[in-house]
């Protein structure tokens, strides 16, 4: 056991090291709250053998992501395609894919694998992205390929690798025109893709999915018509759970709402962590923990001397804290469902296992801050 000890070296940043086990610590208590003992032995084999993939891939040089980025960003291409036109129908959504009787999302594997990709682009190609069209080309087509599939599925995580890319353009130091012309263009699309939605017939055969998008978004914005709806029903259980909590909480595994939640051990769990442990054991700490990853990321970019590097750890990163600002934001009321989980905290073995390795792979780039020559990989 002593030679097993000394040879297990958490190397890199030790602040994100700390933040990975207050916020696993938080995981288990609050799945064990939320789904009780049945469940939170899985719980915890799953957030080990994420922990543990997130060990072995800190300890890889941060330059083999560059190629395992082009790999993975094909490899997206091909699973999400196959989702869609052979994975199980699941409340009228194909995202998962069932492997050797495991099911996974290849969405997870595309969120990672496009900023890899990404930042790949951004840094080799920089003498043609002075123009638009260079952008578009070696930017932005990817990014809206990887879009385009994720979004008959899954709306909210297409809109998310979306934004990522947009973060990504910008620590790049894309011209601030670019980025802004492709906002306002998106933000037009995404209006046009909801009125035919709304008012196209045809839209619902074509995407069946499209339905839930409408409703959630005219759920959120007229609530006294979305009382009757599921979205509506669980958001409001959830904001019922984050009004009992208060301050204070009404103690560890005392959670009355976890019983009408539908998901509180994934997509409402930061509710139930409110209920039980207050806004500021439940709410502040959680954000404290993931606000600290992301200003920590910062840090590393700043001290890396690969663009490449710097990208990865910040558009990891941002990537990571988006997601879980989005899940507290549907949980408090401020957003419409999207079904995105907390990461690090949230029951999911898919989940899990990527927000570690995209944190692994954030620890690799501290480690290895002043290695400039990821080319070579």
């Amino acid at each position: 056991m002593e030679s097993i000890s000394k040879n297990i070296k958490l190397e890199g940043d030790r602040t994100i090291w700390g933040v990975v086990f207050f916020l696993g610590l938080f995981s288990i208590l609050i799945v064990y709250s939320a789904a009780g003992i049945s469940e939170i032995f899985k719980h915890v084999i799953r957030l080990s053998i994420g922990i543990g993939c997130m060990y072995l891939v800190h300890q890889l040089k941060f330059k083999y992501f560059s190629r395992l980025g082009v790999l993975g960003f094909w490899m997206s291409i091909i699973l999400l395609i196959c989702a869609l036109l052979f994975g199980p129908s699941i409340n009228a959504a194909n995202r998962w894919l069932d492997i050797a009787g495991h099911s996974f999302q290849p969405s997870d594997i595309a969120k990672l694998s496009i900023i890899l990709f990404v930042a790949r682009q951004l840094s080799k190609q920089r003498d043609f992205l002075n123009e638009f069209k260079g952008v578009i080309w070696y930017v932005l087509a990817p990014i809206i390929l990887i879009c385009f599939l994720i979004l008959p599925a899954d709306f909210s995580t297409a809109v998310l690798v979306f934004a990522n890319g947009l973060m990504l353009m910008f620590i790049a130091k894309v011209n601030l025109k670019y980025i802004f012309g492709i906002l306002g263009i998106a933000l037009f699309g995404g209006l046009m893709l909801y009125a035919t939605a709304k008012y196209v017939p045809i839209m619902n055969e074509i995407m069946p999915r499209s339905t839930t998008w409408v409703s959630r978004i005219d759920g959120f914005f007229s609530p006294s018509e979305n009382h009757n709806l599921d979205e509506g029903y669980q958001s409001n259980q959830g904001k019922i759970a984050i009004h009992k909590g208060g301050l204070f909480g009404v103690g560890p595994g005392k959670s009355v709402q976890r019983h009408f939640v539908y998901a509180s051990s994934s997509d409402f769990i930061f509710a139930i962590m409110v209920e039980e442990y207050g806004l500021i054991i439940g709410a502040f700490l959680p954000i404290l923990l993931y606000m600290i990853l992301f200003f920590r990321a910062v840090r590393i970019t700043n001290k890396s001397e690969s663009q490449f590097g710097g990208l990865i750890a910040s558009g990891l990163a941002f990537s990571l804290v988006f997601q879980a600002m989005i899940n507290m934001a549907v949980a408090v009321g401020i957003m419409p469902v999207t079904g995105q989980t907390l990461p690090l905290i949230s029951m999911g073995g898919t989940s899990i296992l990527f927000s570690c390795i995209t944190i692994g792979i954030i620890l690799s780039v501290s480690r290895d801050s002043t290695d400039r020559n990821y080319e070579t990989a």
